[in-house]
C-alpha cells in the first residue's frame, strides 16, 4: 500500500490560494456593500441639508467626510449625487473591477 500523506499535501497546496482569493474577494465585496449602505445615509442627511438651503454647511461636511457632492439643477428637479472611491485589496479582482473602485449613490428631488 502507498504512502497518500504527500498527495494529500500536493492537493492542498494547490487549492488553498483558491480558497483565500475567494475568501478575500467576499471581503472586499462586503467592504463595497457596507461603503455603498453609508453614502446612502450620508445622502440622507446632505438632501436634508439642501432643502434647508444650507449649501455652505453642506460642503464642509462633504469635504470632512471624503466624499464627492455633485448638484445638477433645472427648472423641475435637483439632482445630488455623491461619489466615494475604495481601493481594492485582493490581486486579480482590482484588475476585474478596476483599483480604486468608484462608488456613487444620487437622489432626484423635485422643486417646489
Amino acid at each position: 500500500m502507498r504512502n497518500k500523506k504527500g498527495q494529500a499535501l500536493i492537493e492542498f497546496i494547490v487549492i488553498i490560494p483558491v480558497f483565500f482569493t475567494i475568501l478575500f474577494s467576499a471581503i472586499d465585496l462586503g467592504n463595497i456593500i457596507y461603503k455603498k449602505y453609508v453614502l446612502e445615509n450620508e445622502l440622507d442627511y446632505i438632501v436634508e441639508l439642501y432643502r434647508q438651503n444650507k449649501i455652505d454647511e453642506m460642503n464642509s461636511y462633504s469635504n470632512s467626510k471624503a466624499f464627492k457632492t455633485n448638484i445638477l439643477s433645472n427648472e423641475d428637479m435637483t439632482t445630488i449625487k455623491l461619489e466615494q472611491t475604495i481601493s481594492v485589496n485582493t490581486p486579480g479582482v482590482n484588475l476585474i473591477i478596476g483599483n480604486p473602485y468608484k462608488i456613487s449613490v444620487d437622489r432626484v428631488i423635485y422643486n417646489e
